[in-house]
């Protein structure tokens, strides 16, 4: 059972004690099994892809139960949720979840240019791209890496739970080195209003300094309020902190 894995993930990547990894276990569950009882939720999240599951999360986030639940709960409940997320893109190759969205876009009333722009987007291709190499000057914003074949135009908030405005929006970006977008994309690194990078504890401290990270970075975000937007979503949402 996914759960009993879940849990045996916590205890191999966490230093969590027995009794915290159970309550973190058991608050994914209770979440899943009442936020389908309000129907916030059309199945468990134990079935869900990465598509689902990142749309099901956005859900029921902004869930009124929810937001009380876990307020009461000194946010054990949202960060179970984060913590599953990154289980699940710890443990999972799912890309092929992406394609129903592809395939509504192809039925939609959008034109060809139009389509292929946001699909193009989902890849950190095209003019979504472009709009970020031009912005950050060809560099990744944390490294300084200019060789563009190893950037990566990142989304801030995944384009699964995007509308079709924010796939493309070029404030919905960040350039980053492939390394530091794969961190980005599972939840692990993050960055404050004022640049500030934060890492989480699931990188290791030796992987810290094998790529050259640390929180004592700060970089120019080039942030506009939608940017800032954006990266509130990303923070609240997507980035695990961890236990350091």
């Amino acid at each position: 059972m996914i759960l009993d894995h879940f849990s045996e993930w916590m205890h191999f990547h966490t230093r969590l004690s027995d009794n915290s990894v159970y309550k973190y276990t058991r608050a994914v569950n209770t979440v899943s099994h009442e936020m389908q009882s309000q129907q916030v939720i059309r199945k468990s999240i134990f079935d869900m892809n990465l598509v689902e599951l990142d749309v099901a999360i956005a859900n029921i986030f902004i869930n009124p139960q929810f937001v009380k639940k876990n307020t009461t709960g000194n946010n054990m409940y949202s960060n179970s949720l984060k913590q599953y997320r990154y289980f699940y893109l710890d443990t999972s190759d799912d890309d092929a979840s992406f394609e129903p969205i592809v395939q509504s876009l192809s039925a939609s009333n959008l034109t060809q240019t139009e389509k292929e722009s946001i699909i193009k987007a989902r890849i950190g291709q095209g003019q979504y791209r472009m709009s970020l190499l031009s912005k950050y000057g060809k560099r990744c914003i944390v490294t300084g890496i200019d060789n563009v074949k190893v950037l990566v135009a990142s989304h801030i908030k995944p384009w699964s739970v995007c509308e079709n405005h924010e796939r493309i929006d070029s404030e919905n970006g960040l350039l980053l080195s492939a390394n530091l977008d794969k961190l980005f994309d599972c939840g692990l690194i993050t960055f404050g209003k004022t640049g500030k990078l934060f890492v989480s504890s699931f990188v290791g401290s030796e992987n810290e300094k094998r790529l050259n990270i640390s929180e004592t970075i700060t970089v120019d975000l080039k942030a506009s309020a939608q940017l800032m937007d954006y990266l509130s979503y990303h923070q609240d949402v997507l980035f695990v902190k961890g236990y350091r």
